[in-house]
């Protein structure tokens, strides 16, 4: 059966629209945000400029995206299924160079 929202694990080669995957991930407020964002040519997926709203992302992509004033990079870890909580959405995703407890 095919997986809800073109969502998938690592090495499937699954991938998820940049629009949709900015309003699951609780980076925008609704995927026309999204959108308007990805077509200002704003953002960058793997040090390229994307200008289409319709990019493909897949697990491993690092994504440089605005926010108010300061600049998030992430490496996107897993692709969401829906637009959940918080939790939900920020567990998809790390900062490069974030370092992880010991212990």
């Amino acid at each position: 059966m095919a997986e809800k929202g073109g969502a998938g694990s690592a090495g499937t080669g699954a991938s998820m629209r940049m629009d949709l995957l900015l309003w699951y991930l609780r980076l925008v407020r609704s995927r026309s945000q999204g959108k308007v964002l990805a077509e200002q040519g704003l953002i960058r997926s793997n040090g390229h400029r994307v200008v289409k709203a319709h990019h493909a992302v897949r697990c491993g992509d690092i994504l440089t995206v605005p926010q108010g004033t300061r600049v998030l990079v992430l490496q996107i870890d897993q692709l969401p299924w829906r637009r959940g909580p918080l939790v939900e959405a920020m567990a998809c995703y790390s900062e490069p160079g974030e370092r992880q407890a010991i212990g």
